[in-house]
This record gives structure tokens, sequence and C-alpha cells, in this order.
């Protein structure tokens, strides 16, 4: 049992989970709106996010003169198992998608920057994670539709609606000059904002020509998610099962799609 608390532990610590997650959302977006389904890009994606968030997350430890190689061992070499992943597919793709890529690495680049900017870093990984996982993926579409439009705004607000646990989780430990939107707000506040974000997302799934009623149901187990977090919570209920929710939107639309 330790063995496996371990191995769940360095699952999310080393952020495959969060890797497979947004390579989720990737393929939710193919599923949703009939695109491509290569192996390429979503892979590029999961490799990409690995190295980024790792990146984010370690990014001190690893420049530090007191760095424990020891201790970090594993999370660098995934972090560099996941680099020569991330090169060997990103050269499969076409240019224009390698540039769209290096965009939103730059962007991931600025986000330490901004960082105390807390409601602002709270949008940044919002549109980031929508530019990679819905524009990006739509630019091998010969003709853009509604369905291009709809997803992007859904995609923000459901991206938006998931991070609020982890605003909240995360006020715990934040600065209070971070103006994070807990702190702005209050929980109960951000609470709720979280939820109404669900509304539009609901609505607009209803614009497209095949709606999905899988959005109904994803969008109440976030909103679960939401009204129950709380500050006693431990680190799985948002590293882990808020997470999965991408991961879970996925499977439903392969079963029921």
């Amino acid at each position: 049992m330790h063995f496996l608390k371990q191995l769940l532990d360095f699952y999310i610590k080393s952020s495959i989970h969060v890797g497979v997650a947004v390579f989720s959302l990737v393929y939710v977006t193919a599923f949703s709106d009939g695109l491509y389904k290569h192996m390429e890009y979503p892979s590029c994606v999961f490799f990409g996010t690995v190295i980024g968030y790792n990146f984010l997350k370690y990014y001190n430890v690893f420049w530090t003169r007191n760095f424990n190689f020891k201790k970090y061992y594993w999370i660098l070499t995934v972090s560099i198992l996941a680099a020569i992943g991330f090169i060997f597919f990103f050269l499969w793709l076409k240019r224009d998608v390698q540039i769209n890529l290096l965009i939103s690495g730059v962007a991931v680049l600025v986000y330490p920057f901004i960082r105390k900017y807390g409601w602002l870093k709270l949008f940044l990984v919002s549109i980031v994670v929508t530019y990679v996982t819905v524009y990006i993926p739509f630019q091998n579409v010969k003709l853009v539709q509604i369905d291009f439009y709809v997803s992007l705004m859904q995609r923000f607000f459901i991206l938006t609606s998931l991070l609020i646990p982890f605003e909240i989780m995360d006020s715990k430990t934040d600065l209070e000059t971070m103006n994070t939107l807990p702190q702005l707000l209050g929980i109960n506040s951000s609470k709720i904002f979280g939820i109404i974000l669900l509304i539009p997302f609901m609505v607009l799934e209803f614009l497209k020509p095949n709606p999905s009623y899988v959005v109904l149901l994803i969008s109440i187990i976030t909103a679960m998610f939401i009204k129950f977090t709380s500050l006693k919570r431990n680190q799985y209920y948002t590293s882990f099962w808020v997470e999965s929710i991408p991961i879970l939107w996925l499977i439903l639309l392969m079963v029921f799609q």
C-alpha cells in the first residue's frame, strides 16, 4: 500500500497526470468537433505539458545552490525523457503548428513573472490551455465554422472553472499581496463565480450542430467539486481528482459518442 502511495505521489509530482489531462483535452476537441485524431500533436502536447509544468514547479529548486540531485533524480529523469519525446513529435508537425506551440511555450516562460498578480495568472493558464487544446487543433480545418468559436469560449469557461479549487487550496500558502481570486472575492464568492461559468459552458454546447449531453454531466461533476472544495482537503483533491475531470470527459465521449 505504501508503494502504491509513493507511485501515485510520483505520478502527480512529475506532472504526468496533468500531462494526461491536457492530452485528453486535445482529444476532447477532436471527438467533439470531428477533427483529425492523429497521435503526433496530442503526444507533443503531452510531453510539452510535462516539461512546462515541471519547469514551473521546480525551476527554483533546480537552480538553487542547495539542489538535492538524489531527491529530484526521477523528476529530472522524467523531464529529460519528456523533452526528448517532445522534440521527436514536434519535428513531425507542420511548420505553422510548430510556431503556435512555441508561442504557447513563451507564455509558460512568462508565467513566473506574473504569478504575483494572482487573478491574472488564473486567466493566463486558461487562455494558454485553450490555445493549445482548441485553437491549434482547428488550424488544420480549411473552413472554420461556428464550432471553432463556440469551442474556444467553452474551453476557456470550463478551464477557469476547474482552476477555482486550485486557487482556493493555494490560498493556504499564497502571500496576501498576490491578490488571487479567493483573496479578492472570498472563498464562497469564488465558488459561485466558478459555478456561474459553467452556465455559458453548457448553453454554448447547444449552438453546435451535434451537441453532446456529456457536457451537462461534466458541468455537474465540476460544480460538485467546486462546492466541496475547502481548505481542509488534502493535496489529492485537486492535484488528482479535479485534474482527472478532463480524462473522465474524454472517456465519456469515447463511450457515448
